[in-house]
């Protein structure tokens, strides 16, 4: 006997079509699957400075100090809260923070689906899985620094999506207005939270009027009033950042002195850049090329940009809302980053791919838009846009792979820019480490050649002469030092320990208190110190050393060296106590390796 459906075939296809769970879980479970390779991943570039080294880890008093400016490389207290948080849960092991930066980042994706689906954009699940599988977010998701991006994108749409509430219940019947207020309420909190992860999300309140005229209705001051307040706080916090990023993180001085005519071709050539990457996301690279201003062509960004706004805005007066509309969030969302306000990574290049993570969602937006709503063979569209989804998620796959450590990711950066001297000497850096001077020598001697700023040439060339004195090349190392004293000043200390190497020791310790009577001192205590010790004189080393100890009581290697000075005169009791000290300096930075070196030193000096 032949069983029929006796529902509506709306109804029937209804009950076919995925559940929204089902639809989000697929969007979680995707994201997972193209970034495994980067919760295989370790520490690259800043996670030293912003959590593996950074000394508020590992301490309630630290937690405290993460809340007030200045104790941390930027002023975004919810990130290092949560970095606070994780060092508590699993200490210093990468995968974790990994896994977080990958679940913020497929909720995130969850969020634009479903602020897609609130505003109507055909596709609004195509678009969220895009979002979640787009190659040029992997710098966002694969860098732990980046912390910022996912964790403010997140509070960002779920404040984007609370208002929209708020602003719907003033439509609805129901009578209560507590309970609408409460929304609103939310929305500025998740609002706050966002602009203390990154502040780049200031250009929230005016998203908010784009999607309003999105959904075509009017603009009257029963809407704008409530987003003065997001307006005021995104405006004082976005310019606090900005004070920040100039006096506290670098970004000022010669290598960011542009005119407004410079600044105006940077932002133009910036709005052109990054959409190109998103349509066209390979190659893409950690450090792209620094532009250089000027030449005939300038302006034929400046013109290109012009006139595709006069003609967006042409469509929008003749009822084609969306090009605008999109493009005004794009280029909105994108403006801190745009050249107009220094950032620190304008000393290497002017665009990066982390600047777009939310600014992205316009042009994708746009495009994944025209396409559900123009494309009428649906079947076809579908293969298509799985097609497109897989390919994606295929080179995200393979471009957080690059991100494995530090070595893969310069090397890969290299391969792209091979005139990127930041990658150069950071490469530079990583082979020292482990040793590998000879080839660190010739990534450094790359950098110098590939005309970088006068400061980064003056680093260039200490590194340099480091270097050469690690490869025990002293006398280049001392003319190397002797140079920059000429130039910058303020090498006492590394030409004393490169004349200490050659046997000249009355240079040496001229040339040490020379700097002791500088203004960086303390800078030269330790290695006066050691360098007293190893001419056996054991007690002035002591004095150095105590007076370096008291300038900088959490100095762990101050500490241990002091600690084996005390034991070399025969005062086992200090050693023991100071190595205590530094026991636990280590201990409350979380350096678990350094602590069980000093207690085996421990057990050496309280050995019969």
């Amino acid at each position: 006997m032949k069983v029929t459906d006796s529902r509506p075939r709306a109804a029937q296809h209804e009950s076919r079509q995925p559940s929204s769970r089902a639809l989000g879980l697929a969007l979680l479970v995707a994201t997972v699957v193209a970034y495994l390779p980067a919760l295989r991943a370790g520490y690259i570039w800043d996670d030293d400075k912003y959590l593996t080294e950074n000394p508020v880890m590992g301490s309630l008093a630290g937690l405290l100090r993460i809340w007030v400016p200045g104790n941390t490389p930027q002023y975004y207290p919810a990130v290092f809260t949560t970095f606070w948080l994780e060092h508590g849960l699993w200490g210093l092991d990468p995968v974790g923070y990994h896994a977080v930066n990958v679940v913020l980042h497929g909720l995130a994706a969850v969020l634009v689906w479903r602020l897609g689906l609130r505003l109507c954009i055909p596709g609004a699940w195509f678009l969220g899985a895009l979002f979640a599988l787009h190659p040029v977010h992997v710098e966002s998701v694969a860098w732990i620094t980046e912390r910022k991006n996912v964790l403010s994108g997140v509070f960002y749409l779920l404040a984007a999506l609370a208002y929209l509430r708020f602003v719907e219940r003033e439509r609805s019947d129901s009578p209560p207005d507590a309970r609408r207020w409460r929304w609103y309420g939310l929305a500025f909190a998740l609002f706050v939270l966002a602009l203390l992860s990154k502040t780049v999300t200031c250009s929230l309140p005016a998203a908010l009027i784009l999607m309003r005229l999105w959904r075509r209705e009017g603009l009257d001051a029963r809407f704008l009033a409530p987003l003065a307040p997001l307006f005021l706080v995104g405006l004082v916090l976005a310019l606090h950042t900005a004070h920040l990023e100039r006096t506290q993180v670098g970004a000022e001085g010669a290598e960011f002195a542009f005119s407004a005519l410079e600044r105006v071709q940077i932002a133009s050539r910036a709005l052109l850049f990054y959409p190109q990457k998103l349509l066209c996301p390979w190659p893409l690279a950690f450090v792209y090329p620094r532009w250089e201003l000027g030449g005939s062509l300038a302006y034929a960004p400046v013109a290109i940009v012009l006139a595709v706004a006069a003609a967006a805005l042409a469509a929008y007066r003749r009822g084609v809302c969306a090009p605008a509309l999109a493009l005004a969030f794009f280029a909105g969302t994108l403006f801190p980053a745009l050249g107009f306000f220094n950032v620190f990574p304008m000393r290497y290049s002017f665009v990066a791919d982390h600047f777009q993570y939310l600014a992205s969602l316009g042009v994708l937006a746009l495009v994944v838009g025209a396409a559900a709503s123009r494309v009428s063979n649906r079947r076809g569209l579908a293969l298509a846009g799985t097609a497109v989804l897989v390919a994606c998620g295929a080179l995200t796959w393979r471009q957080s792979a690059l991100y494995a450590n530090e070595e893969t990711l310069w090397r890969a950066t290299l391969d792209y820019n091979a005139r990127a001297w930041m990658a150069q000497n950071n490469l530079a850096r990583v082979l020292s480490d482990r040793g590998d001077n000879a080839e660190a020598l010739v990534h450094l001697q790359r950098a110098l050649e590939s005309d970088p700023s006068e400061r980064a040439a003056g680093q260039l060339r200490l590194n340099i002469a480091l270097t050469l004195a690690k490869l025990g090349r002293y006398e280049e190392a001392l003319a190397a030092f002797q140079e920059l004293q000429r130039s910058t000043g303020g090498m006492e200390v590394r030409i004393a320990q490169a004349l200490d190497h050659l046997g000249r020791f009355a240079e040496a310790e001229a040339s040490f208190r020379a700097a002791l009577a500088g203004k960086d001192a303390a800078d030269a205590l330790l290695p006066f110190g050691l360098f007293l010790a190893r001419r056996g004189r054991t007690e002035e080393a002591i004095g150095t050393l105590e007076r370096f100890v008291a300038a900088r009581p959490s100095d762990i290697d101050g500490l241990m060296h002091l600690a084996d000075a005390y034991a070399d005169a025969g005062r086992i009791g200090d050693a023991i106590q100071t190595a205590e000290k530094a026991r636990a300096a280590a201990q409350a930075r979380g350096d678990a390796r350094t602590g069980e070196l000093i207690a085996r030193r421990l057990g050496e000096l309280r050995r019969p």
